[in-house]
C-alpha cells in the first residue's frame, strides 16, 4: 500500500518545492536517474506538471581488455536530487518509482524533515557541473599555498564566485580544491589556479593562522617594494604580483586579536601601497592607529610602527619605532624578529634621508 506523505514540520510543509535527497535500494544495478527520465518523459507526453532531477556522474579512465576506456559512473551511488515537494514525491513513488525513497528524516528538537538541499547549494554544485559538460572529474591537483580547511572564493575563469574548501584526498598526500554542498557533499573543482582565487576563511585549528601570517618572503618583499615606491623608479610588475598575492590570501581575513591584527595590517598596508589603492590604504591606517593605541604586545607593535613609517614617512611612527628599536640595540642578544624590524627601520631610515 502507497504511504500518504507525512507533515513536514520544516517551515511551508509537504507542499513546499525542495531539491531532495532520494536513494534506490542497494542491490540496484541501473542508472539512478533511469526511473526519474522515464517518468518526466510520460509526464511531458501525457500534459502533466513536470519536474527537475540532478544526478551528477564522472567520468573515469581504466583499461578494458588491454585498452584505456572512460566510463560515466554515477557520481553518488543509487542517489539523486529531485525538484518537488514532498507531497509530489509521494505521488510518484505510488507508481512507476516505488522504488525511490527519501533518506531517514532528520531531527533537530521538535523539528524533523528529509535531507534536502537549498536551492543556492544545488546552484552551486549544477554550476560547476554545467562547467565539465554535466560530467564531474574524480580527482584534480589543487593549487599550493592552501592548507585543508581554508575556505576560498574563485575569482577568475569558469568557475568564478564559486565558494570552496580545501580537502585532501585520504592517502594521496596532494590537496584539492572542492566546492562543500551542504556539508556533506564534495565536488572538485577543475584548473584552479594560484592567483584565481581569494582566500575568505583559514582554518584555525593548530598554528595555521599564525603560520600564513608570519611569511618572511612577503614580508622582504613587501619591504623592497615599499623602498621603491618611494624611489624614482617606482615599483615593479614582481612587486605588483606580490602585493596581489597578499590581497588574495589575505585581503578578505579578520584576524582575532591584536598582536594578529598588527602582523595582518603589515603585510596589507604595503600591498595595497604597491597597488596603488588610496582609500583601501587609508582604511587600513585607520585600523592600524585603532589597534596601536591598546596594543601590549612591542614585538607586534615595533613591526607595525615601522611599516607605518616605511609606507607613510611620517615622523609621528618613526619616533614611536625608533624609540623600541633603540631599546632593542642595547641588548646582548636581539631575536630574530626583532633583528628583522630593526634592519627594516634602519632600512627605512636610511632611504627617507637619501631622498630628501
Amino acid at each position: 500500500m502507497c504511504k500518504e506523505a507525512k507533515t513536514d514540520t520544516v517551515s511551508g510543509g509537504s507542499d513546499v518545492v525542495r531539491w531532495y535527497v532520494l536513494t534506490l535500494p542497494y542491490g540496484h544495478r541501473s542508472s539512478p536517474s533511469a526511473g526519474l527520465q522515464a517518468e518526466l518523459e510520460r509526464r511531458e507526453k501525457s500534459g502533466e506538471e513536470a519536474f527537475e532531477y540532478f544526478a551528477p556522474s564522472y567520468t573515469e579512465a581504466k583499461s578494458v581488455r588491454g585498452k584505456m576506456t572512460k566510463t560515466s559512473r554515477p557520481l553518488l551511488f543509487n542517489y539523486v536530487f529531485v525538484h518537488a515537494s514532498e507531497a509530489e514525491i509521494y505521488k510518484m513513488k505510488c507508481g512507476a518509482l516505488h522504488r525511490y525513497n527519501f533518506l531517514p528524516r532528520v531531527r533537530e528538537g521538535n523539528r524533523q524533515y528529509y535531507p534536502y538541499l537549498t536551492e543556492r547549494a544545488m546552484e552551486n554544485l549544477r554550476w560547476v557541473a554545467r562547467a565539465y559538460g554535466d560530467v564531474l572529474p574524480v580527482y584534480i591537483p589543487e593549487p599550493d599555498k592552501l592548507m585543508k580547511g581554508d575556505r576560498v572564493r574563485i575569482t577568475e575563469g569558469q568557475f568564478m564566485g564559486t565558494e570552496a574548501t580545501v580537502m585532501i584526498q585520504p592517502g594521496a598526500g596532494q590537496k584539492n580544491v572542492m566546492v562543500c554542498v551542504e556539508d556533506w557533499l564534495w565536488v572538485p573543482l577543475l584548473q584552479v589556479k594560484q592567483g584565481q582565487y581569494e582566500v575568505v576563511a583559514l582554518n584555525e585549528s593548530g598554528n595555521h593562522v599564525y603560520t600564513k601570517l608570519n611569511n618572511d618572503r612577503l614580508f622582504r618583499e613587501m619591504h623592497e617594494a615599499v623602498i621603491r615606491y618611494h624611489s624614482a623608479g617606482g615599483v615593479t610588475a614582481a612587486d605588483r604580483k606580490a602585493a596581489q598575492e597578499i590581497l588574495n590570501l589575505l585581503g578578505n581575513l579578520e584576524m582575532p586579536t591584536p598582536v594578529l591584527r598588527c602582523k595582518h595590517y603589515s603585510l596589507l598596508l604595503p600591498a595595497t601601497l604597491v597597488l596603488d589603492r588610496k582609500e583601501e590604504a587609508e582604511t587600513l591606517l585607520r585600523k592600524a592607529d585603532d589597534v596601536l593605541s591598546g596594543i601590549k604586545a612591542e614585538q607586534a607593535a615595533a613591526l607595525l610602527l615601522t611599516t607605518l613609517y616605511g609606507c607613510t614617512r611620517q615622523d609621528r611612527y618613526r619616533l614611536r619605532a625608533q624609540e623600541i628599536v633603540k631599546r632593542w640595540e642595547e641588548e646582548d642578544e636581539v631575536k630574530k624578529g626583532k633583528r628583522m624590524i630593526i634592519y627594516r627601520f634602519i632600512d627605512y631610515n636610511k632611504h627617507q634621508n637619501e631622498t630628501r
